[in-house]
C-alpha cells in the first residue's frame, strides 16, 4: 500500500474517532471529504533518438572511422567500411547495415541515447543536435566504430555572406593498446571550425585528449592547415598542422536546411604520453553554430 493510499485511510479514521460532522457517524453535512487520490501515471517508455529532425524515410551520410578486426590496430575509412543507418518513417524507428553487409537490421530503443539490434550495440554521445549525430558502435566485441551522421545542407542552403563559428566535439580511437590489452584507447577532444563564407575560407583546431583506462592526457592542440573550402560549398577538408608520420586529414558536410551544423571525420598522428611512441587516431565530429 502506498503512502497516497495509507494517507486519506488515516484521515478518515481521525475524524470517525474525533466525532467529525454528524455525532461520529462519518462525512456529514458541512465536514469536507479528502481529496481523491490520483495515481501517479506511469511514464511513457523513452524511444531511442539518433536525429530528430526526419519526418520522412531516409538513409543518412556517414563520416568516421571503424576496427574491422579485433587484431586489426588501424582504423578504416571509407562508407564501406562504416556503419550505414536509416530512419524509417512508418515507425518511427531506425535501422543500420554493417560493414560490407546488405541486411538492414532493426534497431531497437534501451533509452534515448543506446539501442540494439542483430548483436550491435549504438550509443549515442552528445546531445543537442536536429540534423546531426556522433555515435560510437560494436558488434559482438569485435566489429567497432565511431561514426557522424546527418542530414545534408542542399546546394544554396549555405550562407554565401558573413562568418559563423561552429564549436565541435570529435571522438575516436587509436591504434595504441592499453595495458589490459582489450580495447584502444579513446581520444576526445573539442573542435573549432571559423568558417568566412564571403571568401570561401576556413580555420579552426582541435585540442584531444588521450584517455588510456580512463586517465586523461592532453596533446598538443592541433591547428588546421591546407585547408579546402569555397563560398557556397557544401562540403570541407584539410590537414592538422604536425609533422608526425602517419594519416592527417579532415573532412565534413554542412547538415540542416541553412547549415546550422557540421559533420565529418579526422586523422592525426600523435606521440603517446604514456610510452612515447607514435601512433594513429581517427574518428568522427559533429559541431553546430
Amino acid at each position: 500500500m502506498s503512502i497516497r493510499t495509507i494517507r486519506p485511510i488515516m484521515l478518515a479514521t481521525a475524524c470517525a474517532l474525533a466525532g467529525c460532522g454528524d455525532g461520529g457517524s462519518g462525512y456529514g453535512i458541512g465536514s469536507t471529504p479528502p481529496p481523491p487520490v490520483t495515481p501517479t501515471p506511469t511514464p511513457a517508455p523513452t524511444s531511442f533518438v539518433l536525429i530528430p529532425a526526419p519526418t520522412t524515410s531516409q538513409q543518412f551520410t556517414v563520416a568516421g572511422a571503424a576496427r574491422l578486426t579485433p587484431t586489426d590496430p588501424t582504423p578504416h575509412f571509407g562508407s564501406a567500411d562504416l556503419l550505414q543507418v536509416r530512419y524509417v518513417a512508418s515507425s518511427n524507428s531506425y535501422q543500420i547495415e554493417l560493414p560490407n553487409n546488405q541486411t538492414w537490421i532493426d534497431l531497437t530503443g534501451n533509452s534515448e541515447a543506446d539501442a540494439v539490434g542483430g548483436g550491435v550495440t549504438v550509443v549515442r554521445q552528445f546531445g543537442g543536435y536536429q540534423s546531426s549525430s556522433l555515435f560510437n558502435w560494436v558488434s559482438n566485441g569485435s566489429l567497432r566504430g565511431i561514426e557522424s551522421i546527418g542530414i545534408p545542407t542542399a546546394p544554396g542552403g549555405v550562407p554565401i555572406t558573413g562568418s559563423a563559428t561552429f564549436a565541435g566535439h570529435a571522438l575516436g580511437m587509436t591504434s595504441e593498446s592499453n595495458s589490459i590489452k582489450l580495447v584502444s584507447p579513446l581520444v576526445l577532444g573539442s573542435m573549432t571550425l571559423n568558417f568566412d563564407f564571403a571568401h570561401g575560407s576556413l580555420s579552426g583546431s582541435i585540442a584531444p585528449v588521450l584517455d588510456p583506462e580512463w586517465n586523461d592526457y592532453e596533446l598538443p592542440t592541433l591547428n588546421f592547415r591546407d585547408t579546402v573550402y569555397s563560398t557556397g560549398s557544401t562540403t570541407f577538408s584539410g590537414k592538422f598542422d604536425t609533422n608526425l608520420s602517419g594519416v592527417n586529414s579532415f573532412s565534413g558536410l554542412f547538415t540542416g536546411p541553412s547549415a546550422q551544423e557540421v559533420i565529418g571525420d579526422f586523422a592525426f598522428p600523435y606521440v603517446s604520453p604514456v610510452d612515447a611512441q607514435t601512433y594513429q587516431a581517427a574518428g568522427a565530429f559533429v559541431g553546430k553554430k
